[in-house]
């Protein structure tokens, strides 16, 4: 995975670059997370949902609550936003 961040003072972006069939293990932090898929697709799993992501969808996850992915055959991209912003990427 390779992020281009953009760090502000009431959020942080990222901009990802996902290899095919990356795995994100689930994790949670404090920060409220929102994205959307610009490329790809992706299974994401929020709070013991899941869905199936394509170009175009979007995800919020809520502040404390439990998600990982894993991206498919191709590679995926996502662009996502926390709030506030993280400090330990």
């Amino acid at each position: 995975m390779t992020q281009k961040l953009i760090q502000a003072d009431h959020a942080t972006i990222a901009i990802s670059d996902l290899a095919p069939k990356t795995v994100i293990e689930s994790h949670k932090h404090q920060m409220e997370q929102i994205g959307v898929v610009t490329k790809g697709s992706l299974v994401m799993v929020i709070a013991g949902e899941q869905r199936i992501l394509t170009p175009g969808d979007s995800y919020r996850v809520p502040a404390g609550a439990t998600h990982g992915a894993r991206v498919f055959e191709e590679a995926a991209q996502v662009i996502d936003v926390w709030s506030p912003p993280r400090t330990d990427l």
